[in-house]
């Protein structure tokens, strides 16, 4: 008859609370009850961990009823998870941080480390690290926020696709610290001041501190949310969002230029082409009007960025010189003396 196999020795470990006296009458602390107990995960394998509650002896203390605990042990986990706090963190920052791929924190798990673990756990331990960063955003706010005098915040909405929920991002202007992120349903006023301003307003109460200002696009919803809830409060526009619109206008122009220039030259610079092609390989202007003929193509591929890049001026700029630099050529004597040179 075969005999089973028995689990590996796993390794065990049981905490204590590290304060070992009571505060008000000074007696030592004595054990109580368990107050959890698992099979923790941790990056050097499993272990099995105990956490002891104590209290103290004395009946008549006032606080005997007080349950003393180890920070050290709490620190070890999350409640009713099976991995430790370590093997989260370094998941979270190996995917969001090295940028690894949820197969790669996969095959360091099991084949570098020998834990057993599946890929969907390995989701579920990524998603884990972000409510932990969650979690920790108002402490990290609010030691970032004691340094400043007052507030100058910053408003942006982002909405990825036509009828998809739109992301509102507020930071704070002068240390660029986000201070929170929603996604809305709606872009309405009294929602961006339900879930936006009014958290803002109890946070700047909360720590003491003014508001200066607040800048953002020129959306009429949050112009009024501002302005009816941020009461005195400066309120300005974006100076690239401005430029961005006052230059539509131009910006659609050139884009009209940059169609025509391209529609007017791409026949004739295919025909240049096919007439370089069939001179013979031993012409010397052979490779000078080939250089001609890339410095049109790459010209004609050039792009624009509104407001101030504008691709049809570019296109119109370059071709201007192409069509110089050839004058020079021909009252050089020909491209014969241009490539002599």
């Amino acid at each position: 008859m075969q005999r089973l196999t028995r689990e590996p020795t796993v390794q065990r470990r049981s905490y204590r609370p590290e304060q070992q006296s009571c505060p008000t009458c000074h007696s030592t602390l004595k054990r109580s009850h368990i107050l959890w107990r698992k099979r923790l995960i941790t990056l050097s394998g499993p272990v099995h961990v105990t956490s002891w509650g104590y209290r103290c002896p004395n009946a008549t203390c006032a606080t005997a009823p007080v349950v003393y605990r180890s920070a050290v042990a709490d620190n070890l986990h999350l409640r009713k998870h099976q991995f430790s706090r370590e093997v989260i963190v370094q998941v979270g920052y190996r995917r969001f941080w090295y940028h690894q791929t949820i197969y790669e924190l996969h095959t360091w798990l099991t084949q570098d480390l020998g834990l057993v673990v599946s890929a969907r756990q390995v989701a579920n331990l990524s998603a884990d690290f972000l409510a932990l960063l969650h979690a920790a955003q108002p402490a990290k706010v609010r030691a970032a926020l004691r340094s400043l005098t007052y507030l100058v915040v910053g408003v942006d909405g982002m909405q990825p696709a036509k009828g998809d929920t739109c992301l509102y991002i507020v930071r704070e202007l002068q240390t660029d610290l986000t201070l929170c992120a929603e996604n809305l349903d709606d872009s309405s006023d009294a929602t961006i001041r339900t879930r936006l301003l009014q958290p803002l307003k109890a946070l700047a109460q909360e720590v003491g501190l003014p508001w200066r200002g607040v800048v953002s696009d020129a959306q009429d919803t949050i112009r009024t949310a501002v302005h009816t809830e941020l009461v005195g409060v400066p309120h300005q526009a974006c100076q690239s969002h401005c430029l961005r619109d006052a230059g539509a206008l131009t910006f659609q122009a050139d884009q009209t230029l940059k169609k025509q220039l391209k529609a007017s030259f791409r026949g004739a610079r295919k025909r240049v082409e096919l007439r370089i092609a069939d001179l013979p390989a031993t012409d010397p202007f052979r490779p000078i009007l080939a250089d001609y003929a890339t410095a049109l193509r790459a010209t004609l591929l050039e792009g624009g960025v509104a407001p101030f890049e504008l691709g049809g001026v570019h296109i119109f700029d370059d071709l201007a010189a192409l069509a110089a630099s050839l004058h020079r050529c021909r009252q050089k004597g020909g491209l014969c003396t241009c490539c002599a040179a």
